[in-house]
This record gives structure tokens, sequence and C-alpha cells, in this order.
């Protein structure tokens, strides 16, 4: 036993401590780069929306439509089949005659994806940049000038911004800090070789060229028979990573998203990101070995780690309760400790990156990762066919 949790011990730790080297070098990398754009391109940014509340809606787009920025912006917002329409109806009274904002509907709810679709079909090749944001979704007012001041390298395809949860108990507190480490340690790392995984749904930009070329195979995406109704944001990405394009994290593109303030709709939305990682994994590993694109080494090696630790963690765990169970809880003290330890090391990364006291409440989500998150991924792995979005 102790030989398994030695090389789960280095595993984990090594893949952590290459995280933070490749996120730092990326955060450093940042001050350095130029901006090169003689004319900033046009852009269009596309809402979905469905049964939101009229504030948040209403926040949300008045946030994008008044954004700093150098060149034509347009709104485009789509409802998708909202059983109330209030907050839709809003939007026409507030923004009637604001060229800036043009609105879209469905009669009946198709899903995300179509909702974004009908965005994309209006923006055709008039726009040259497309950002993607959630209803729930407030930008700063430079956050898209940030965003698409990547694409001036004309490699990018794809980039996704920095965001960050609206805090109002202590949970959506734990979440925010969560966050920070999916975008500046995971994201970071990643986008330091070009291969970021998933543009997040709360703020995305895309190049309006590549959109035309997937957006078909983008809404027509299948699993086990059944049409993908979630997993929208890591499927676009990775269709932007087949094109041959790099894909990267940009830090000064700002956004707050509202975020679950309890614990059962959290655990549900987990679920639904573990089975679009896992739909998606096998999507990318395919392409990988079949058509050999978008092999970055760093890629492969923190998918393989993201898909192997979690296991290598609950069969840790399991051994850790039968020794203790056996010989004593010494060993149940001494596994914990490890675990504090490590989520210690990420918290004070954070800490010394942000000055924020909230990362050393860390080792409190080790906790919750091990006894919740751990078996919601299982879970999620044994449902992997289910298309329910599980939070409507």
């Amino acid at each position: 036993m102790f030989e398994f949790l030695s090389v789960y011990g280095l595993l984990a730790l090594t893949h952590l401590f290459n995280q933070i080297n490749f996120s730092h070098r990326e955060y450093l990398n940042s001050f350095k780069e130029k901006l090169d754009f003689p004319v900033f391109p046009s852009v269009a940014i596309i809402i979905p929306s469905y049964n939101e509340g009229i504030e948040d809606l209403e926040n949300c787009v008045r946030a994008a439509a008044s954004q700093d920025y150098p060149n034509e912006i347009k709104v485009i917002v789509v409802d998708d089949g909202s059983k109330a329409k209030s907050a839709f109806n809003n939007l026409r009274d507030i923004f009637k005659g604001n060229d800036r904002v043009v609105l879209k509907e469905f009669k009946e709810n198709r899903g995300k994806r179509h909702a974004q679709k009908l965005g994309f079909d209006y923006v055709d090749e008039n726009f040259e940049i497309i950002v993607t944001i959630d209803s729930d979704t407030v930008l700063e007012k430079d956050s898209v000038y940030h965003l698409v001041s990547k694409f001036s390298d004309p490699k990018i395809g794809a980039v996704t911004g920095n965001v960050r949860a609206f805090k109002t108990t202590f949970l959506t507190k734990l979440i925010d800090a969560r966050y920070w480490t999916a975008f500046h340690q995971e994201r970071a790392a990643q986008s330091l070789f070009g291969t970021v995984l998933c543009c997040s749904g709360p703020l995305a930009a895309y190049r309006s060229s590549i959109i035309k070329k997937v957006k078909e195979k983008y809404i027509s995406q299948m699993f086990l028979g059944g049409k993908c109704t979630y997993g929208d944001d890591r499927h676009l990405t990775n269709l932007v990573l087949e094109q041959g394009y790099a894909v990267r994290f940009e830090r000064k593109a700002k956004a707050l998203t509202y975020v679950p303030e309890k614990l059962r709709p959290w655990l549900r939305q987990q679920t639904r990101w573990n089975r679009s990682f896992y739909r998606e994994l096998l999507w990318t590993v395919k392409r990988v070995i079949t058509k050999r694109t978008y092999q970055s080494i760093y890629m492969v090696y923190d998918l393989a780690m993201q898909t192997i630790l979690p296991f290598l963690l609950l069969m840790s765990l399991v051994l850790v309760f039968i020794m203790s169970f056996k010989e004593g809880p010494s060993h149940l003290f001494g596994y914990i400790t490890v675990l504090v330890g490590i989520a210690i090391i990420r918290g004070t990364y954070a800490f010394i990156r942000t000055h924020d006291k909230v990362f050393f409440l860390f080792p409190f989500y080790a906790f919750c990762h091990i006894f919740l998150l751990i078996p919601v991924r299982m879970y999620a792995l044994c449902t992997l066919k289910t298309t329910k979005w599980g939070t409507r």
C-alpha cells in the first residue's frame, strides 16, 4: 500500500508543481506582450437566454452593450423559448432604438447551441470576432478590448476570459476561489502551450471565420446515439483546436457570473460538467490518436493527469480506510495531512498572487473534493448518456 500511495502522491504533487510553474510563466509573459493591432476588428457578442431573471438579464446586456471598444460592437440576445417572456420584453423596452442591441427569439426551447447558432448565422461574415457570454454574466467595461487584443496573433483561434463568481454565501466564496485556480493555474498553464481545453461559457471569443466552418458540427454533436445538450463550451473549443489554431487565456478580460448558492444545485452543476468532461475526453483522445491534431505534450500530459488522478485518489482513500480499520487511525491521519498539505500549496500560490485570505480555505475545499466531488465524478461517468441539463 505504501508504494501505491507514494506513486499517487508523486503524480499529484508533480502535476500541481507543473501547473503552478507553467501558469506563472504565462503570467510573467503577459507583461511582455505588445498590442499589434493597426485596426481593431468588429465584434459581435452573442447572449443565449432561457428563463433568466429580469434584473440579471438586463445587467448582462447593459454591460455588454456599454463596452469601451474602439470599433463596432453588436450585441445579439437570443431568447431560447423561455416560458416567461418578462425579462426579454423588458429588454425590448430598455434598448429600443439602441443600434448596438439586436433581439432574436425561438418560439420553443431548442437548446443553448441552437440559440448560439441563430446568433452565428445572423453575424455571418459581417463581424470578424464573435464573443459568447452567458445571460447571467456581467462584463467589465474593457473586457472585450482585452479579449480581442489576443487575436493580433493570427495563430490564435479562440480566447477565454477571466471569470469570477458573485460572492453572496460561504459556498459562492469557495467556488469563486476555485474559479481563480481553474483559470489562473489550470487554464493559464494550458495557455502557455496554446491548448486551453475549455473556453468558458461565461466569457469566450472566437474568430468568425472558424465559427463558420464548425458551427454545423457544433450543433449536431452526438454521443451514444443522443444529441449533446451541454458541454457546449468544451466542444466548441475542441473544434477550434481541431482546425489547427491555438487557444489562449487572457487574465485582463474580466467578468462576473452567478454560481449556485446552495449545495444541491452546485452538485447538479458539477455532475453536468463532469459528464461533458468525459465526453470531450473521449472525443479528444480519438482525434489525437487518429488525426494527430493539436498534440501539445503538455496537453496530453494534463489530460492524462486529470483523468487518472481522481481514480487514484479514490483507490488510495479506500486503501487508507482499510488499513486504518485493520491497524489503527494513524494511516488516515497521515493521509489527511498530505491532502491538506497539497491544498495549502495550491492556496498559498493563489494568496501570493492575490493577497486574498480566502485561499486559506482550500483545505476545506479539499474535503469537499474528496467526499462530494469524487463521488459526483464517478456518478457522472456512469450516467454519460444522460442529456438532461440538471439545473433547469
